[in-house]
């Protein structure tokens, strides 16, 4: 589990606390009071790099020298649209006993065998929305997609999820191999040539052994189906 410590602070201070390097935030949740908080913005960026938005986190919070520690999850980050520095943070801390709604990110590992004949891969999906108790949301969900050929798709009902359940349909397509659109038209265009050239040697088979089709006052026969 990652972990960063913070301090309690005090309200309306938060532009101060800014320019020392300090980045505001909160935490909260159904068992505890709404605790703001002050946290060094060089350790919340040591933080993003490691965890994602379904990581659990150990948060402890300094109170003037006494400290609690709880387990949260970040739930909203605020960036200045200049500096895009994070200005402020919020973390949850769940009831442990209920479960949880949280979109977990996507990974995909491995290289499909289907991208050797041109294909693409696909990524329909880059998170996945998941209920269960806060201990089994997943840091990631992890897709191989090295078996893939071109075509070939991975849905939801064959990602196993562990203890929490995907909120999405069991048929609904998360990752796919697939032909490039040239290549798709290339694809139907010698599909149509293919049929026009068993239908021409339909018709010339049609035609052998059966009655000469030039003799005069006789006029060619089409043939059945036409």
């Amino acid at each position: 589990m990652h972990a960063i410590q913070v301090k309690t602070r005090s309200a309306g201070k938060a532009s101060v606390l800014r320019r020392a390097g300090i980045v505001p935030g909160v935490v909260y949740g159904p068992s505890i009071d709404s605790t703001p908080i002050a946290i060094d913005r060089k350790d919340l960026h040591a933080l993003f790099s490691e965890i994602t938005r379904s990581s659990r986190i150990s948060l402890t919070v300094d109170n003037e020298g006494k400290t609690q520690e709880m387990d949260v999850f970040l739930k909203v980050v605020e960036y200045d649209p200049i500096t895009d520095e994070p200005v402020h943070v919020d973390f949850y801390h769940p009831d442990k006993v209920h479960p949880l709604k949280l979109h977990v990110p996507v990974k995909i590992v491995g290289e499909p065998i289907g991208l050797k004949a041109g294909g693409v891969l696909s990524v329909l999906f880059n998170t996945v929305r998941v209920h269960g108790l806060p201990n089994d949301i997943p840091h990631l969900i992890t897709i191989d997609v090295t078996a893939l050929d071109l075509g070939d798709s991975i849905h939801v009902r064959d990602i196993d999820f562990g203890e929490v359940e995907p909120m999405l349909p069991p048929e609904r397509t998360l990752v796919s191999v697939v032909a490039p659109r040239g290549m798709a038209s290339l694809e139907e265009e010698e599909a149509e040539g293919e049929e026009l050239e068993e239908g021409m040697e339909g018709e010339e088979m049609e035609g052998e052994g059966g009655e000469p089709s030039d003799q005069a006052g006789e006029s060619e026969e089409p043939a059945e189906g036409e």
